[in-house]
């Protein structure tokens, strides 16, 4: 193979965003290494596809054990796996994570990570991306699994930010940290959106809720319904994103 044909094999794979390639680039198959320019590309390009829940849903299922792991190794409060994480956070299959299999808080890992960062990362982009993380965490896991300590040192950080970089996502961690009515009340709302589908049967205008009574689909186990007729006509909407989960 020329070099020129080989070069545009590896554009080719570049632009094909799959579950296996994302987890390629985290670093999570084989003896491939993590790619962090890689990563960002195909995470551009699945934020302008049509299937981006499908593909993400899969990773997930697949890898999301090992990617936490590969978090879990890290010392920096920004690196590839949160990139990663960040990017599934809204899905379901990360809200059962974080219910039934975490084995610590990632809310409360992130929180000290960033407490204790002596030098914030010189891109605001990965500030940001950091923050947007982190307020999703603080939604889904709650304000106290930060500590006092790490929440001290982290808010003079988070307003100089806001007010260098005024991004939402920035203001909406630090009102989080500062226990603002509304913006606990918003965060109460994506709690209820990201787990929705665990505990609320999934057929299209039931609203049952209740998982000790609801049936869960064996296959993802992201998915609940209130009887097999409901599943099954439920079942053309839901199987895109329904893959055999590892954890």
């Amino acid at each position: 193979m020329s070099w020129m044909s080989g070069t545009q094999a590896g554009m080719q794979g570049l632009l094909n965003v799959t579950a296996d390639s994302l987890a390629e680039y985290c670093g999570l198959t084989g003896d491939h290494q993590a790619n962090s320019v890689f990563l960002e590309s195909q995470l551009g390009l699945l934020q302008r596809n049509p299937s981006q829940n499908v593909i993400n849903s899969e990773f997930c299922a697949i890898y999301l054990p090992a990617l936490v792991d590969a978090y879990d190794a890290q010392d920096a409060a920004f690196n590839i796996p949160m990139r990663m994480l960040n990017a599934v956070a809204y899905l379901p299959y990360f809200a059962r994570f974080l219910l039934t299999t975490a084995k610590t808080s990632i809310c409360k890992t992130q929180a000290h990570r960033m407490a204790t960062a002596s030098s914030a990362p010189a891109d605001p982009v990965h500030i940001v991306e950091m923050c947007q993380f982190l307020s999703t965490l603080l939604a889904l896991q709650g304000t106290n699994s930060v500590s006092e300590e790490d929440k001290q040192a982290l808010l003079p950080k988070l307003r100089e930010w806001n007010r260098k970089y005024q991004k939402q996502q920035i203001t909406r961690c630090l009102k989080q940290l500062e226990d603002d009515p509304e913006t606990t009340i918003l965060a109460g709302g994506l709690k209820q959106h990201c787990e929705s589908s665990l505990n609320k049967c999934g057929f299209d205008g039931c609203g049952k809720s209740g998982t000790s009574k609801l049936l869960q689909c064996s296959r993802c186990k992201t998915a609940v319904y209130c009887d097999r007729d409901h599943q099954k006509k439920s079942w053309p909407s839901h199987k895109a994103t329904c893959f055999p989960a590892v954890f």
